[in-house]
């Protein structure tokens, strides 16, 4: 059993590695702008703002919002779908489209980065290790 001691100096190692920051372009590319480029880059069909809802598992409100600054920033059009008025279709502009490609040429260029510094070995053994930590604190689906 971990000691108080022991405890105590972990959560102070932990904290003076900052990990929630390690990865949070990353994170932010999920929920965020970045990731409603990704769908859009990678659909092969049409894609309406309910199904950019659906699929990432965020309101529709959210939505909206982040349509309103990507079509601010020109990243995006939005249409009426021609069948249902209410319907938004979303395209990307040929500005969205160069802007998705400069982000995963990003990453791509932070992953190499870390891989040439740590290791790749390392890398894996420290993704498995943060697995197994998330699985053991997360609380059950049961919970609330």
């Amino acid at each position: 059993m971990a000691t108080d001691k022991q405890i105590l100096n972990m959560l102070k190692q932990m904290t003076s590695a900052h990990p929630a920051e390690l990865f949070k372009h990353m994170d932010d590319t999920r929920a965020g702008i970045g990731a409603v480029l990704k769908l859009l880059y990678t659909a092969d069909a049409p894609i309406t703002a309910g199904m950019i809802s659906e699929r990432l598992n965020v309101s529709t409100a959210r939505v909206a919002v982040l349509l309103k600054k990507m079509d601010a920033k020109g990243l995006i059009t939005k249409e009426k779908d021609p069948v249902d008025a209410r319907v938004t279709i979303v395209n990307l502009t040929d500005f969205g489209r160069k802007t998705i490609e400069s982000m995963w040429e990003d990453v791509k260029s932070q992953m190499g980065k870390v891989i040439d510094a740590i290791g790749e070995e390392r890398l894996l053994e420290y993704i498995e290790i943060s697995k197994e930590i998330l699985q053991i604190v997360s609380p059950p689906d049961n919970y609330f």
